[in-house]
């Protein structure tokens, strides 16, 4: 009897020593659960885990974007692009500038509307831009940032009066700009971009004649010139 109960003693005392292990390794699921968020406590989401998570975004760029600058009509003219996006991340393509329908251009050409020069409607652009979107949250904000070169083709001429017909200006321009800006994404295909462009504008050629006269054409010194532009872009995206 007093063996028995050294016995029962003996195993109640262990049962109470082993309990606290029990606490700290638990069985089964739940020790695995705990392991788990010990390793996410200790090892937390690198940088470059965060950046796949945030390309994985709701809202993504489609395919293709095709584009046009609504704000251009005031400035140097409307801009039409088509840009072609990668990764969700990436967009280059082309684009074209209409001159003749930007009304700071034409009054840099008419000297503010006070000369009688008609500006040529083959007076425009063509260049091609690469930006970069990111996305920020579920993608629908994405500040930008971008690289872009275009080749500038214009004209403009007026009438002096005389047997040598209209005078006649033709220019052409290398410009390199960069951009920054926003784009609003939306449930829909369209989507809203506004920003900023700084531009260098070098001319290659710069010539004057007239119409019918014989004399030698005229070269006019090549200029350089800098010119920041206000961009709002309104877009339409096709593809998945």
């Amino acid at each position: 009897m007093k063996k028995n109960t050294i016995c029962l003693l003996f195993a109640f005392l262990l049962f109470i020593l082993l309990q606290p292990a029990m606490a700290i390794f638990p069985e089964g699921d739940e020790q695995e659960k705990n392991e788990n968020t010990s390793t996410l406590l200790l090892y937390p989401k690198t940088d470059m885990q965060q950046s796949l998570s945030a390309m994985q975004s709701d809202y993504e760029l489609g395919i293709m974007n095709f584009q046009l600058d609504a704000l251009g009509f005031l400035f140097t003219g409307p801009q039409f692009a088509i840009d072609f996006q990668f990764a969700n991340t990436i967009a280059v393509g082309p684009y074209f500038r209409w001159h003749y329908a930007g009304l700071v251009y034409q009054g840099i050409v008419t000297e503010w509307f006070s000369a009688e020069t008609t500006t040529s409607l083959a007076s425009y652009s063509f260049g091609a831009q690469a930006r970069a979107f990111i996305p920020l949250g579920s993608g629908q904000h994405r500040p930008y940032f971008g690289l872009g070169f275009e080749r500038s083709i214009g004209s403009d001429s007026w009438d002096p009066g005389g047997s040598w017909g209209e005078r006649i200006y033709e220019y052409k321009t290398n410009v390199f700009h960069v951009s920054m800006g926003y784009r609003l994404l939306t449930e829909s295909s369209f989507n809203l971009s506004a920003g900023l462009q700084l531009a260098i504008a070098k001319d290659t050629e710069s010539i004057g004649y007239y119409e019918y006269g014989e004399d030698p054409i005229d070269y006019y010194p090549l200029e350089t010139r800098f010119l920041p532009i206000l961009q709002v872009v309104m877009g339409w995206q096709i593809g998945n």
